[in-house]
């Protein structure tokens, strides 16, 4: 199973109000995040401002299954994911 991390940036609510989001706050956003609202996502070898939709349904996927690390300073939410890009080999009977 190959897997990837992504490390996503964006900005939530205002800089000096953001540090004191509660944890359930930050979920909520981040489960009515829209595609505009990702600056920026960086893998070890690759960046994208603009990403593919098929790539943010997978982030979608990742933040409704809790599967994610973040942090947040000043308005900026840095989110780091691991997302499987190969499935994993059926088992054979």
């Amino acid at each position: 199973m190959k897997k990837l991390r992504f490390h996503l940036e964006a900005i939530i609510r205002d800089r000096y109000e953001s540090d004191s989001l509660t944890e359930n706050e930050i979920r909520e956003w981040l489960l009515n995040m829209q595609k505009q609202d990702i600056l920026k996502v960086e893998t070890e070898n690759d960046y994208w401002e603009d990403i593919p939709q098929d790539l943010f349904e997978l982030f979608k996927t990742n933040i409704k299954d809790k599967n994610y690390e973040y942090t947040i300073t000043k308005g900026h939410l840095r989110l780091e994911m691991e997302i499987q890009l190969e499935p994993e080999p059926d088992e054979e009977s």
